[in-house]
C-alpha cells in the first residue's frame, strides 16, 4: 500500500507519517529530504526563505514509489503520484498560526501557509490533480491528540474511512 500525507506546514504530515510508519512497517519518503538529496530546486525565495523546488525534476523522482510507503510532504498535492490513498491533514487556523508562530516563520510565510489552509489549498489541487487518479482521498483535521488522530487514519487504511472522505472539513466548525 503506498500512502500519501499531504497538508500545509504545521498540520503534522511528518509526526503522522513516521507513526504510520512505525505501526506499518513501510517506508518513509520525505519530500523535503528528497529534494534536498536530490538537488532538486533552483533558488531561494527571498520573501520566505523557501527554496523553490524544481517540479518536474521533483515528479519523476515520485514516479517509481516502492509498494509499501508512506510518502510525505505538502507538495504531493500539485501533481498526481502513484498512491492507494492521500491523506490531507487539516488544521483550524488559530492553532495552526501557534504551529507556525512555534517555528518562527517571518510574516510573508506565516500569512502563505494561514491562507493555503483558510482557502483548501491542497484539498482543492488534490481533487483536480488526482481525479483521474485511483487514489482514494481523506481529509484528517489535527486540531486533537495525536493518538486520536492516527487512530482515524487507521480507519481509514482498514477501508471504514467514508466519513473522512475529501472534502468534507470547515474548519470554522473546529476549536482549537
Amino acid at each position: 500500500m503506498r500512502i500519501g500525507v499531504t497538508g500545509v506546514p504545521g498540520s503534522g504530515k511528518t509526526t503522522i507519517s513516521k507513526l504510520l510508519i512505525e505501526k506499518y512497517n513501510m517506508e518513509y519518503i520525505s519530500v523535503n529530504e528528497l529534494i534536498e538529496k536530490k538537488n532538486l530546486w533552483t533558488t531561494i525565495d527571498a520573501r520566505d526563505d523557501a527554496k523553490v523546488v524544481n517540479m518536474i525534476a521533483l515528479k519523476r523522482e515520485l514516479e517509481n514509489l516502492p509498494e509499501n510507503c508512506v510518502v510525505e510532504g505538502h507538495l504531493i498535492c500539485e501533481f498526481p503520484v502513484p498512491l492507494d490513498i492521500l491523506i490531507i491533514l487539516r488544521t483550524p487556523i488559530k492553532l495552526l498560526e501557534t504551529r507556525l508562530n512555534q517555528r518562527e516563520y517571518n510574516d510573508f510565510k506565516m500569512k502563505s501557509n494561514l491562507y493555503s489552509e483558510l482557502l483548501d489549498y491542497c484539498t482543492d489541487r488534490a481533487k483536480c490533480k488526482y481525479c483521474k487518479s485511483n487514489a482514494r482521498m481523506f481529509e484528517v483535521v489535527t486540531n486533537k491528540k495525536v493518538e486520536e488522530t492516527l487512530e482515524e487514519i487507521d480507519t481509514i487504511i482498514k477501508g471504514d474511512g467514508n466519513k473522512f472522505k475529501a472534502p468534507w472539513v470547515n474548519l470554522t466548525e473546529f476549536d482549537v
